[in-house]
């Protein structure tokens, strides 16, 4: 009867706490929506998706295979949008972020009064390369997005 009562009593304490458990999904445990930009040389738009709840963009960062030197000629814009408006952002003019380091996360700049993003809002990644004649090319590059679900 002991052995019963325990159960009963570990069965009905499982139960009640289980729904705290539901807070490790939002601000508790952010995740991460990552989008593969490929290889682009001129100008472009990748759809990274439609969410169906709403989200907070926390930060987002920039990988790539390659060097990529800072420059006022040759340099490229990535905007990470919600719609056409822009959520974050990342320049490589000398006047921006600067230069990418090969395999090393480079943050973009946050919007933070953007930063919400609405329940089925499209998302993307507007890549803009300006260049004087020689391409700023991307290798095997790939954005991430840190959010917490509203």
């Amino acid at each position: 009867m002991k052995f019963l009562m325990t159960l009963l009593s570990l069965v009905f304490a499982l139960v009640v706490t289980t729904p705290a458990l539901a807070a490790l999904n939002n601000a508790n445990n952010p995740q991460v929506l990552c989008v593969p930009l490929g290889s682009s040389t001129s100008d472009a738009t990748v759809l990274a998706g439609v969410k169906s709840k709403g989200m907070v963009v926390t930060g987002v960062n920039f990988l790539n295979q390659a060097n990529l030197a800072s420059s006022s000629s040759d340099y490229f814009v990535l905007s990470f949008k919600k719609g056409s408006t822009t959520v974050a952002s990342l320049d490589t003019r000398l006047s921006g972020q600067g230069a990418i380091t090969a395999n090393a996360k480079k943050a973009f700049n946050l919007v933070s009064s953007e930063a919400a993003v609405s329940a089925d809002a499209v998302l993307s990644a507007v890549y803009d390369e300006t260049d004087s004649g020689a391409a700023v090319a991307l290798s095997g590059a790939v954005m991430c997005v840190d959010f917490v679900s509203k």
